[in-house]
């Protein structure tokens, strides 16, 4: 029996960003505070809930600079893998503090839908105007780096309906301004708090399946099975178990069965089975113990 591991990491943890997301973030904490004295000076639960989804993002950003200052640390005898997914952990406690605003907030509306209040129109739709023109600036800035990270990722994906958001809530705005349409405050915010619970529950799925180490949604452990065992001295591949490190790299481990008269070839059956789960399935990293015996697999494995 033979175990072989390969630790060919990948880390790019560039400080290009970090510059970014310190302007970003501020340029929402002011768009937030200047919301929240807006909703309430003008009375409008939309304007207020746009600065608190508007927080939130702030919040993310703030998570991220955190998390990357973290993730760029180097591994060591605790954290043997590093502390890559500290951007992983701060992007689901945004998600879930997201989700939770989100229902408070369909709360609030439905309780204003039952009995309006008046509302200033013209605050509610100058400040508005203002948050519109923040967050489609912060989108564009933060637009190249959210492919590189999931809580970027999650920031910008807010930012850009957060530009929506601010956009209907500028309609609104003039609604109550030329019509006195009060009725529309507590619906905007309702359907604000339903489309960020809709956009937020993918993500959260995501970062809750790499938490798990739950098998990635591109990968098939059949198809794994079935591409290593095609290989001439590999007689059966078993245990696999596939998982991700953070968004970028996918890790496995398995068991493969070779031929007793093949056991002096295990690094070039090691090479070809690595070479077939880079090439096809993009697996960089891999632990395969190699046996000469079929082993006894446990009940509750599937593999």
């Amino acid at each position: 029996m033979a175990h072989s591991h390969n630790h060919s990491h990948s880390h790019d943890h560039s400080n290009k960003s970090i510059p970014k997301l310190w302007f970003t973030l501020f340029l929402n904490l002011g768009i937030s505070i200047a919301q929240i004295i807006g909703g309430v000076i003008s009375n409008s639960m939309a304007l207020i809930s746009d600065a608190v989804h508007n927080l939130s993002d702030t919040g993310s950003i703030g998570i991220s600079l955190v998390a990357r200052t973290y993730a760029r640390k180097e591994a060591d005898k605790q954290m043997t893998f590093g502390y890559r997914r500290a951007d992983i952990i701060g992007a689901f406690i945004n998600l879930i503090v997201l989700v939770a605003v989100s229902l408070f907030l369909i709360k609030e509306g439905i309780e204003r839908y039952i009995s309006p209040e008046e509302i200033d129109g013209t605050i509610m739709f100058w400040v508005a105007l203002a948050g519109l023109v923040g967050n489609v600036l912060s989108v564009i800035i933060l637009h190249a780096d959210s492919k590189e990270s999931l809580n970027i990722k999650s920031a910008t994906i807010h930012l850009f309906w957060d530009a929506v958001a601010s956009l209907a809530v500028i309609v609104g705005g003039l609604l109550i301004l030329f019509y006195d349409l009060f009725i529309i405050d507590p619906l905007l915010t309702i359907g604000i708090a339903l489309y960020i619970l809709q956009t937020s529950y993918k993500l959260l799925k995501e970062t809750v399946g790499i938490l798990m180490e739950a098998t990635p949604a591109d990968i098939d452990i059949g198809s794994i099975k079935k591409e290593l065992e095609k290989l001439s001295s590999v007689q059966d591949v078993h245990h696999i178990h596939v998982w991700k490190m953070d968004e970028h790299e996918t890790m496995m481990e398995c068991h493969a069965r070779i031929p007793e008269d093949k056991s002096a070839e295990i690094e070039s059956i090691k090479k070809d089975i690595k070479q077939v789960l880079s090439e096809i399935f993009g697996i960089t990293h891999s632990a395969i113990e190699f046996e000469l015996e079929s082993c006894e697999e446990p009940a509750h494995k599937p593999h």
